[in-house]
């Protein structure tokens, strides 16, 4: 593996300790399922990392995989182990380009949900306030940018309100992810736009509350750095079903990945990538 850095932590681990931290889609989690069961294999594996004081871990990348996973009642999962504490792991955020849904009915659906609020500002004001978490997100239309404002009531959580935003249009329309919120970019590309919701910034604290909490973080909105990602293993999911020990199953794994370096198999490519078949 020429030029390669340490090989992903790849860790045999029971697929009921992952949990997730953001919002599964129950129909891609059908889907997948049904893949996983007549492909055969793990492709990717999900990305997890240790949740402090628990024996239990946060699923940092793939959600919709592990929901596949229970909802399909595979006992065990290969997952990548990370954590926070590597510098090279990031969280970030992606924004949200709603497209195909009336701005009119938008707009009505978000004057209707309780404890919003929402300001007209210019991009700047609503940048700087979500910096300075004086606002929990901002919206971005033809017409205009409106912050939204904490809420008044304490009893309303931000998760809470960030959720019932993207329940307005989850469904309803197309969602794509963005990493700019400007309209003049986006528009060309999508050209039935309707809003850009763009998110706060956020952290490891919000993603282990998320995960342990009441609220999940919406899906689609966070985005993890992973350093050295692994990504089609092929993993055998006879292995994964099997009724066997989880020590008998870590064996088998190391003995697999062990086989792959004999086979010359892995390969470490360090240029940054575009996929075009996600």
């Amino acid at each position: 593996m020429k030029d390669s850095t340490t090989l992903p932590d790849l860790q045999m681990l029971p697929t009921d300790r992952l949990l997730g931290h953001e919002d599964s889609d129950p129909r891609r989690v059908h889907k997948l399922s049904q893949r996983i069961l007549k492909d055969g294999v793990l492709k990717n594996p999900p990305i997890v990392a240790p949740i402090p004081n628990s024996e239990k871990y946060v699923v940092l990348d793939g959600a919709n995989r592990t929901s596949a996973f229970s909802y399909v009642s595979i006992p065990h999962i290969v997952a990548q182990l990370v954590s926070y504490d590597d510098p090279g792991v990031v969280v970030d955020t992606w924004y949200h380009v709603v497209s195909g849904l009336a701005l009119s009915a938008f707009e009505s659906a978000l004057e209707a949900i309780d404890g919003m609020q929402l300001i007209a500002c210019s991009i700047e004001e609503a940048r700087r306030a979500l910096a300075e978490k004086d606002a929990i997100a901002y919206i971005v239309c033809e017409g205009g940018v409106r912050k939204v404002c904490l809420p008044k009531d304490e009893r309303i959580s931000t998760l809470h309100l960030l959720n019932d935003i993207v329940e307005i249009y989850r469904g309803r329309a197309d969602i794509f992810r963005a990493s700019n919120d400007i309209w003049e970019i986006q528009k060309p590309y999508y050209p039935e736009i309707t809003a850009l919701v763009i998110f706060p910034q956020l952290t490891p604290d919000d993603v282990f509350e998320a995960a342990l909490g009441r609220y999940k973080i919406p899906s689609g909105i966070t985005r993890h750095i992973i350093p050295a990602r692994a990504l089609n293993i092929d993993f055998p999911v006879t292995v994964l079903m099997a009724n066997w020990s989880l020590e008998r199953k870590r064996e088998w794994l190391q003995e697999w990945i062990m086989q792959r370096m004999a086979d010359n198999a892995i390969r470490y490519y360090a240029e940054s990538t575009f996929s075009f078949n996600e």
